[in-house]
């Protein structure tokens, strides 16, 4: 933590009463959220065939798997108990879970449920308007030949590219890419989908967003970036105008840039507060499912943000209205 300039090293006040009402009752609030989250998701019709375990069951399912970080026969217990609370209508076979966690079809639904799930947390983060762009890794279980390597044989791993409000570290947008997909083309997308539902004003990120086309996308949704240069990159010689723009920031304004790029430490608070909670490696051993589990530790990051709002500030969260993520297959 950097010195405010007085010797000391700054606080921030913390409200204990809303921390503890929130730790203690987190498990309840969350499941009652993801169940709550999981009923605006549109059923499939099915003319024929034997009768599918919901799609709302099953998403419910591999979401409370993750939470729960056990394996998917441990935590049967948990699935049964959530059957007698009334949050599953049907409890669904630890096999069918994994069928479902391998399912591609629960990719989007996932990715639009952790959209939905940091709706109600608009309000708090429009009123900065800053947000942040970073990626962070999550080992698997698989290995593969690797020459060089001391052992020959080194584990692979796959990327989590996340926006976050840098006011309550919520994820606003999120995908899952194999691990050689580069960081700076992933910005467009996370940038388009989260200014569905916030007011963007800021973006911050680190030199491997730096690109002409990544500073037109945000200046195009009215927003600043602030995205440090590299050694030798262009300055006023480049023909992009937000090139220019944010150089000029960049050059007569240094100390304020660099106050507003050094928001993006919140989005690397962000993925270590979802490693440290939900584990920062995934047990699946296919690409479809280890993509889904990651979704799944981002969508109860999120909804753990939201049950600390609700026990700070007291709002609700009305999902009905706020979200869009209902999906016929």
């Amino acid at each position: 933590m950097h010195d405010n300039g007085s010797g000391k090293r700054p606080t921030y006040p913390q409200s204990w009463h809303a921390y503890n009402d929130a730790q203690v009752h987190e498990k309840d609030r969350v499941l009652q959220l993801l169940a709550a989250l999981c009923e605006t998701i549109a059923e499939p019709i099915q003319e024929c065939g034997r009768k599918r375990i919901p799609l709302r069951d099953a998403i419910f399912a591999i979401v409370l798997k993750v939470y729960t970080t056990f394996s998917g026969r441990r935590a049967a217990s948990d699935m049964r108990a959530c059957g007698a609370s009334g949050h599953l209508t049907k409890v669904p076979h630890y096999n069918s879970t994994f069928r479902k966690m391998n399912d591609a079809t629960a990719t989007e639904i996932l990715v639009n449920l952790i959209e939905a799930s940091a709706a109600p947390l608009a309000e708090f983060e429009n009123r900065a308007g800053q947000f942040a762009v970073d990626a962070t890794g999550f080992s698997t279980v698989v290995y593969q030949r690797w020459f060089g390597h001391p052992q020959g044989e080194k584990k692979t791993w796959v990327k989590l590219h996340v926006m976050v409000g840098t006011v309550t570290n919520v994820v606003t947008a999120a995908r899952v890419t194999p691990a050689n997909v580069a960081d700076c083309p992933m910005l467009p997308e996370l940038v388009g989908r989260t200014v569905k539902r916030f007011g963007v004003k800021q973006v911050s990120a680190d030199k491997a967003y730096l690109s002409r086309l990544n500073l037109k996308v945000i200046e195009s949704v009215n927003a600043v970036p602030f995205i440090p240069f590299k050694r030798g990159s262009p300055g006023m010689n480049s023909a992009s105008r937000p090139w220019q723009r944010m150089y000029c920031r960049f050059v007569i304004e240094t100390e304020k840039f660099f106050d507003n790029y050094h928001r993006r430490s919140n989005v690397e608070a962000t993925m270590g507060a979802i490693k440290r909670k939900f584990g920062a490696a995934v047990r699946s051993r296919r690409l479809i499912a280890q993509t889904n589990e990651v979704l799944a530790k981002v969508l109860l990051h999120n909804l753990t943000c939201l049950v600390h709002a609700m026990a700070k500030f007291g709002i609700e969260a009305d999902f009905d209205k706020l979200t869009d993520a209902s999906t016929t297959i």
